[in-house]
């Protein structure tokens, strides 16, 4: 009999909010076996529509297959209910970020710590879990086929609750990138879903005007970490806490992007990646960064995890 153990990845499938729980997953399979399925869960319908306890009402009488898993790890609030219910059955279950309701309905709440989460089972990480490792980034390495000698990553977030991206924002990242080209760097821009169309477009025709630019927008493979195994320097919107931690997992030299609105938390998540990693704010007068033993925050929680699941089986 196999000493595998089963582990869901349970989200509602959009990339940023999956990719946290798949990292989780995947630093806790680098330790001990474990298989990884994952499992999606619907955006769609009324019952998306309410919050997280109408949500849990509904589900009361849904079933689960009969071959559950050892350990659930979800991220999202479209995964609560799921973990709500598989714990009921036994199942070891991790949430990620901020649940917004009691953190002892799970066995773990792996929360950023600029949330500023508290509780008996709650362990706090900078930022967020992610899939970045050296292999990781060694697999997807030759996704980029002529790589140059300087090159500068641009990952792109987006408008969100706490900042906009304007035009105006846009120009001044466009006045660096015209500045690192000028000086020789090859540019690899990538953007996100929240990325506004006209940036998205713009960026497009941008690179298909300058050939040391490269483009991504979803619509190939994706070279995201082909891109962070390549750059010498990562830019990245500081609107982003996934995209700032998994550039601060490579141990490069990583500058945030300006962007309009309030910081607030996000400060918190600054600050404490300019002490660990040295993170800086991107100006066109200093480009100057420090190299950084990588953020292994995924590890660090993994192996607090798999510390709690001895503890209680």
């Amino acid at each position: 009999m196999s000493d595998e153990l089963k582990c869901w990845v349970v989200s509602d499938g959009r990339r940023g909010i999956e990719n946290q729980a798949l990292g989780l997953a995947e630093a806790l399979s680098s330790e001990k076996p474990l298989n990884i399925v994952i499992h999606k869960v619907s955006r769609k319908g009324l019952r998306a529509k309410f919050p997280v306890i109408f949500q849990r009402w509904f589900g009361r009488k849904d079933k689960l297959p009969e071959d559950l898993p050892e350990i659930a790890i979800g991220c999202g609030r479209r995964a609560i209910p799921v973990l709500l219910k598989l714990r009921k059955r036994g199942v070891f279950t991790v949430y990620i970020q901020d649940p917004r309701i009691d953190p002892a309905a799970f066995d773990l709440v792996i929360a950023p710590e600029h949330d500023n989460l508290s509780g008996a089972n709650v362990f706090s990480i900078i930022g967020s879990p992610n899939r970045v490792t050296a292999e990781r980034l060694e697999m997807d390495k030759d996704l980029i086929l002529a790589p140059s000698e300087k090159m500068a990553a641009f990952l792109i977030g987006g408008t969100s609750k706490a900042h906009r991206y304007t035009e105006e924002i846009f120009d001044q990242h466009i006045q660096l990138i015209d500045q690192l080209i000028k000086g020789g760097w090859q540019v690899c821009i990538t953007v996100s879903r929240r990325t506004p169309a006209f940036a998205t477009e713009t960026f497009a025709t941008y690179a298909e005007d300058h050939e040391t630019v490269s483009f991504h927008a979803g619509v190939v493979e994706n070279p995201f970490f082909a891109y962070l195994y390549h750059a010498d320097m990562i830019f990245v919107t500081e609107d982003s806490t996934n995209m700032l931690t998994e550039a601060c997992s490579t141990g490069k030299p990583v500058f945030r992007l300006p962007m309009e609105g309030y910081h607030g938390k996000f400060q918190t998540l600054y600050d404490a990646l300019e002490k660990r990693c040295h993170l800086r704010p991107a100006t066109t007068s200093d480009l100057t960064g420090k190299e950084y033993p990588p953020l292994q925050e995924s590890k660090r929680a993994a192996d607090f995890i798999w510390t709690q699941y001895a503890a209680n089986r």
